[in-house]
């Protein structure tokens, strides 16, 4: 993907005091070794990406640069000072700020004011003796002071605080109406992208010298990357420096001046995009032993199960009963008389977010052993479907049925017993939680405890990264780990119906690949998947049946290689530039 106006950069060799000196740093989870002696250099005006198949270290390197998490040994330093001591925001306030992978906004505050406590650091007046805050006892003062300011509204701090509202009008013109028109709003209501976009404002709010952007374009559509690439590339025109983690390499290797590859927390190879592009052991650790073309899943469940199969038997023999008519629905002769309903059903479902409607008549089905998709854009109503299917949102009209029961009004819990599972957006794993403890409260429901045992093993034997480390704490894996504990966590109720929310949203191509084979594999052993995916052609290849929603409605539904192969998809799913609504 190249856009005009932004080619890399052909800087000379930097010269002078880096930004950003980073010396053997190193972490430790356990006995998992996450940073591994790390060095690296990032020089002003610069952007530099680090990138690396999940699991290899980036997002830990980044918490430790901005305090999230304190390293076993190593250097940081911002400007000759010394990082490692300091608290995540005494390190912000030296002039680094970052975003998150999974995106982390004030959900009940409006777009505005999560831009001004961005700003919260740089404010003077109304922060007196600031730099007592983290000094005991002392501390109170300027806690007492900041309420006294804040009451009393001095002059000094009124000027202070129109000064702050400028800055962030500046930030949000940045985002034109993606943000602007909807400054008021309270971010819970944005769509995934534009909460994104809110994020990366609050961190340029702070005017940092030392950008820090942890995959800015996850689940965002080829237009919304194309923006924020753009707005990248402004900003090292405007002399911002970016450290900048991102899967999508066409991107990388459009912005970077600089990239540093890092896999099993090991830097394996640095320097300019098109040596680092041509680099055989970055080829094999990012992209796998070349790309694979997919076999076909097989429509029939296979007679036998494997060793390694994610159901129990008593669960295969549930899918297969579902499959069968009932014996009341057959006539004498043994001749099929009434339909099979469908394992889940949605009809003229129509859901709201206060006064707008999310979904408009929304009719859909998945049967036993299917995998079904369902596309669309961001803002399209996915994950309002999903939602809805889950329980979490109760439609204003329409029906939700489990095998032809009308299930509108169960509970998410009575859907779970039922044989719904969820692995949602952005995983939700427990992150204070062990692996083990993670994967336990899947079976939360399951009364069995030998059966528990059992499915603990089988998870380990699908997931051997997982077996790898059951006592780290889930909040210190990475993205691609992260999604293997939600999958296999959600295996764990043995659940009839999977529903996967973006579940390759993030992950690097081999792991993309390893989620869409263990998917396949899930199917295979009799576990229904509808699946809510922002990459159509990836969806595409291992469903059977797909629907593409646009605007709350569905505008098309056809067999997956029809849709595959479809023109129309193109304009539905990817969409215009057209007004936002809750997704």
């Amino acid at each position: 993907m190249t856009t005009a106006g932004c080619t890399p950069l052909d800087l000379p060799t930097p010269v002078g005091a880096p930004l950003l000196d980073v010396r053997h740093l190193a972490k430790s989870f356990g006995g998992v070794r996450a940073v591994d002696d790390i060095s690296f250099k990032v020089w002003p005006g610069q952007i530099v990406s680090l990138i690396g198949p999940n699991g290899s270290g980036k997002t830990t390197t980044f918490n430790l640069l901005s305090g999230q998490l304190r390293a076993d040994a190593g250097v940081v330093l911002l400007e000759g000072q010394a990082l490692g001591a300091l608290a995540p925001d005494r390190i912000a306030a030296c002039g680094l700020a970052r975003t998150f992978q999974n995106g982390r906004v004030f959900g009940n505050m409006t777009v505005e004011e999560n831009l001004l406590i961005g700003m919260h650091s740089q404010l003077t007046v109304q922060r007196p003796f600031a730099a007592l805050r983290d000094t005991p006892l002392l501390r109170w003062l300027s806690l007492l002071a900041e309420a006294a300011i804040a009451l009393a509204r001095p002059s000094a701090a009124q000027r202070e605080e129109t000064a702050a509202h400028a800055a962030v009008e500046t930030q949000l013109a940045r985002f034109g109406e993606r943000l602007l028109p909807r400054r008021d709003q309270y971010a819970y209501s944005l769509s995934y992208a534009n909460r994104r976009r809110t994020e990366i404002g609050r961190a340029l709010a702070l005017a940092p010298r030392l950008l820090l952007l942890d995959e800015p374009t996850a689940g965002m559509n080829p237009t919304e990357t194309r923006e924020v690439l753009e707005q990248i590339a402004q900003l090292r025109r405007e002399g911002m420096t970016v450290l900048l983690i991102e899967h999508k390499l066409d991107l990388v290797m459009t912005l970077s001046d600089h990239i540093v590859v890092l896999d099993g927390g090991h830097v394996i190879a640095a320097g300019q995009p098109a040596a680092v592009q041509r680099d055989p052991a970055v080829v094999e650790a990012y992209l796998g032993r070349g790309p694979r073309k997919r076999a076909r899943r097989e429509r029939a469940m296979p007679a036998a199960q494997s060793a390694a199969s994610i159901v129990s038997s008593a669960a295969v023999t549930a899918v297969d009963t579902a499959r069968a008519p009932p014996a009341s629905a057959r006539a004498p002769d043994g001749a099929v008389a009434t339909a099979v309903p469908h394992l889940l059903e949605l009809r003229e479902v129509d859901a709201f977010y206060g006064a707008v409607q999310a979904l408009t008549k929304v009719s859909l089905h998945v049967d036993a052993a299917e995998i079904v998709c369902l596309l669309g854009g961001n803002a399209s109503g996915k994950s309002t479907t999903m939602k809805t299917i889950l329980g979490l949102l109760t439609p204003s009209a329409g029906t939700v049925a489990i095998e032809g029961v009308d299930a509108t009004a169960l509970p998410t819990g009575e859907r779970i017993r039922r044989g719904l599972a969820s692995v949602p957006e952005a995983r939700r794993i427990f992150p204070a939680m062990t692996v083990t403890e993670n994967l336990l409260m899947g079976a939360f429901l399951v009364r069995d405890r030998a059966a528990i045992r059992e499915d603990l093993e089988r998870m380990f034997d699908i997931f051997p990264r997982l077996a790898e480390r059951p006592l780290q704490l889930a909040g210190t894996m990475s993205g691609g780990e992260q999604q293997m504990l939600a999958m296999a966590r959600a295996l764990m109720s043995r659940p009839r119906l999977i529903c996967m929310d973006e579940p390759t949203m993030g992950l690097a191509p081999i792991f993309v690949e390893r989620v869409l084979d263990t998917i396949t594999t899930i199917n295979r052993q009799g576990v229904s998947v509808f699946m809510v995916e922002q990459n159509a052609t990836l969806a595409l290849t291992i469903a059977d049946r797909g629907y593409v929603i646009r605007h709350g409605a569905i505008v098309l539904s056809k067999p997956a290689q029809a849709l595959l192969h479809d023109p129309a998809v193109q304009d539905a799913y990817l969409g215009r530039r057209e007004s936002e609504t809750a997704s």
